[in-house]
């Protein structure tokens, strides 16, 4: 969390509202946070004040072109031969001020999706880089498990990038198709097909709840191996995945947890969920009792008489 539809949410958003703006100083508070050049940032590696000072400096002064994504990745493409990448992994959020909005808000944001979670002021201590714009605006990157990371890389750099490398089809693309699924799972044959549908090896952008979602509407069991699929059942799963990333998209993502839009409203596609966060309640198509069970570590939910 968050998943392709609620990074997709943040790219849109942040595409209308920082095309064109310049970047007139960046802060960073925690290090680790900031890398350059292509690798992967561990988060617990130590980034010296150099690092920080030359991520800053090559910042400084950049029109922000344009806000796109490959996979969670989001992509900041800036005037001049480099671009910041961004991950919110699990808690990483983006949230855009201008003068409007920091006036109807006062600055303060629920950074947790529940109506009793305190209202924080930005900065706040889980705040930990912030971009200032020429015009007053202010973009701020939270980050309360410290996951997420920013990264600035040269345009010639960008084909080596570890990510890019390794990611599979995009599902949203018409190049992504079911013999393009297929393929990808021949080498998954002995896993659950919930694993195989998070595996970004496989098809980007999948996670816990929209695999949960995705099943659910192919009428698959998250916990059936991939070789014990029949291919109508493999159609069924390839033919939901379109669909259900769609309606994510439709409905802002999931809030469920800790994402916010840019604007630190809520996205509202967790008020349709079929399954996903549902254990124990009545599944909306035949009423029977949601179940759950553990898959690779995560909780898995599922209607057992829906699902086979």
């Amino acid at each position: 969390m968050p998943e392709l539809p609620e990074v997709q949410t943040v790219v849109t958003e942040l595409n209308k509202k920082l095309k064109g703006r310049k970047i007139k100083r960046v802060a960073v508070f925690a290090a680790k946070l900031v890398s350059l050049g292509p690798n992967t940032v561990s988060n617990i590696r130590d980034v010296t004040q150099k690092t920080v000072d030359q991520f800053c400096k090559l910042l400084t002064g950049r029109k922000i072109v344009s806000v796109s994504r490959r996979g969670k990745m989001l992509i900041f493409n800036v005037d001049g031969p480099l671009t910041m990448l961004a991950h919110l992994k699990m808690t990483g959020q983006f949230i855009f001020e201008d003068k409007i909005l920091a006036k109807k808000t006062g600055s303060q944001y629920r950074l947790l999706n529940k109506p009793t979670a305190p209202l924080v002021k930005l900065p706040s201590k889980h705040t930990h880089v912030v971009f200032y714009f020429t015009d007053g605006s202010t973009l701020y990157f939270n980050d309360i498990r410290k996951f997420g990371y920013l990264r600035v890389v040269l345009d010639k750099e960008m084909g080596d990038v570890k990510e890019f490398r390794e990611y599979g089809p995009e599902p949203l693309e018409k190049s992504f198709t079911f013999e393009v699924f297929a393929e990808a799972l021949k080498k998954r044959k002995a896993i659950p097909i919930k694993l195989a549908l998070m595996d970004t090896k496989v098809v980007v952008g999948i996670g816990n709840i929209y695999s949960d979602e995705i099943l659910y509407h192919a009428h698959v069991r998250p916990d059936r191996r991939v070789d014990s699929l029949k291919p109508k059942e493999l159609k069924a799963v390839f033919g939901q995945i379109k669909p259900v990333l769609q309606t994510g998209i439709k409905y802002k993502g999931s809030s469920v947890g800790d994402f916010v839009r840019t604007d630190g409203k809520w996205g509202s596609m967790g008020k349709h969920h079929f399954v996903y966060g549902r254990k124990k309640q009545a599944c909306l198509g035949c009423g029977t009792m949601i179940v759950s069970m553990k898959l690779g570590g995560r909780t898995s939910s599922f209607c057992p008489r829906e699902q086979v």
